[in-house]
Parts: C-alpha cells; structure tokens; sequence
C-alpha cells in the first residue's frame, strides 16, 4: 500500500514538472518577440502587433502596435500564461486578446474590445 501511495505521488511529481517546464519553454523562448495578425473590421483590414519581451526568467511585458491607425507602442498588460493558453490584456483600450499557442510561429485566438469579439490569429515576425 505505501509503495503504491510513493510510487502515485512520484507520477504527480513527473507530471506537474513536466507542464512547468512545457510553461516556461513558452514563456522563455517562443513567446518573446513581436506578433502580427490582421483583424477584419467592417470590410477594412487592420494590422494588430504584440511586442512581447522577457524581462525576467518568467515575465513578460508588452506593448501594442496598429501601424494602420499610426498607433505604436500602446502600453499593454500584463501577460498570462498558463500552460499553452495566452491572455494579453491592454486595459488602456479596453481590449484583451486570448489565444492558444499552435506551434513556435503561430497563436490562434480572438480579440476583444468594448464588448465586441473578434478572431486574430498571430504569426510571429521573423
């Protein structure tokens, strides 16, 4: 009976290492940088991207550009991840993304500001 209460504690041990770490690849190596998508309003495209930086081990702080409204370097935050889930809120415009990352390149979510919803999908900028 111990062995087997050792060897369940042992398996949860492994296991929440292993998403911790899966959190921190996220965080330390394919969140930093900046992230372009498009978002369609009322036939019109606009330009959305997220300038994400690592300013410690797990922190993240980022601003916000929308070259097609000559809006660069809005204050934004703060940034949360939890395992492959991204939240990026930017209380100044009352606007918050949500996303799930896909791959080192790309994070699939919506946008939303003053009650509206929008998809914005990201793809990271070389």
């Amino acid at each position: 009976m111990k062995r087997s209460k050792y060897f369940l504690i042992i398996i949860l041990l492994v296991m929440v290492t292993n998403a911790l770490n899966a959190q921190d690849k996220v965080i330390n190596t394919i969140l930093p940088g900046s992230w372009m998508g498009k978002l369609s309003v009322e036939g019109m495209e606009l330009r959305v991207v997220f300038n994400l930086k690592l300013v410690q081990k797990d922190s993240l702080t980022v601003t916000l550009d929308s070259p097609d409204q000559n809006a660069m370097d809005i204050p934004a935050g703060p940034v949360v991840v939890e395992n492959q889930k991204v939240i990026i809120k930017a209380p100044g415009i009352n606007g918050q993304y949500d996303g799930t990352v896909m791959s080192d390149s790309t994070i699939t979510g919506t946008w939303s500001q003053n009650g509206g919803t929008l998809p914005l999908d990201i793809k990271k900028k070389k």
